[in-house]
């Protein structure tokens, strides 16, 4: 049986990084909501929050 090795890193809060994570966790979030159909049909599709894909590339 092989051993795993688990790492944590802590991440500052007041980091460029964590602000990043929390940015991606609610857009996140928002995506995983199940819409209602006259919500679906207002909105367009749209692409990624630029603040995030920094973190995507």
């Amino acid at each position: 049986m092989k051993n795993k090795v688990i790492t944590k890193v802590k991440v500052e809060k007041d980091s460029d990084l964590w602000r990043i994570y929390a940015q991606f966790g609610q857009y996140a979030t928002k995506l995983n909501r199940l819409p209602d159909a006259g919500e679906i049909q207002r909105n367009p599709l749209r692409s990624a929050p630029p603040a995030i894909v920094e973190m995507v590339f």
